[in-house]
């Protein structure tokens, strides 16, 4: 086992932290054997990702605790922030990527804390908007000081052009992603090769 990180006073990696962390790998050719439609160097890069967006979200939530918002609560008050007047459920759902009745339940949620409030709309009285109160400014101007300083500490390890290719690169898994038809793909999986030992 790993001996546990060292940390600078600043709270950043020490010099004997990136050591600690292996990448994760398969046996390659008992993979291929096994797996005879999979690809072991894919499913390398699935497993660190994995790993990797693991304790990336785990940092950001023990970071943030303080402020009792969950990750998408926060996005939610920063889009809202960011877009610089009310928005309606709807338009919220499509930059989030999330379902209406999610919306509704983070704008609950945030309602109760007094960081949102629902209004009606000026051009359409059926449409609820929602707007942020002025009691989330400090709160949303504190967690994004602190979550742009946490990440700044996070991928401190590459340069800035090893940060460009990795943001490249994730848009390129991204894009790939969204352009895949799963349920399809899923169907021309082949059968698995494991030897399985017989129970007793």
């Amino acid at each position: 086992m790993p001996a546990r990180a060292l940390t600078d006073v600043d709270g950043g990696p020490s010099e004997h932290e990136e050591a600690a962390v292996a990448p994760r790998r398969v046996d390659r050719a008992a993979f291929k054997r096994e797996f005879p439609s999979g690809d072991a160097t894919a499913t390398e890069c699935a497993q660190n990702l994995i790993r990797t967006a693991e304790l990336f979200l785990d940092a950001d939530t023990r970071g943030l605790r303080r402020h009792g918002l969950s990750t998408a609560a926060r996005i939610l008050l920063a889009t809202l922030e960011g877009a610089g007047e009310p928005l309606s459920q709807t338009l919220i759902a499509e930059r989030l990527f999330i379902t209406g009745a999610s919306v509704s339940s983070l704008v609950d949620t945030l309602e109760r804390k007094g960081l949102v409030r629902r209004v009606k709309s000026a051009t359409d009285r059926r449409v609820a908007l929602v707007e942020i109160t002025d009691a989330a400014h400090p709160v949303i101007d504190a967690y994004l000081a602190e979550v742009t300083t946490l990440h700044a500490h996070e991928f401190a390890g590459l340069d800035e052009a090893e940060r460009e290719t990795l943001v490249m690169l994730l848009a390129k898994v991204a894009a790939r992603i969204q352009a895949l038809d799963v349920d399809a793909v899923i169907a021309t999986a082949r059968p698995r090769r494991g030897p399985r030992k017989a129970r007793r």
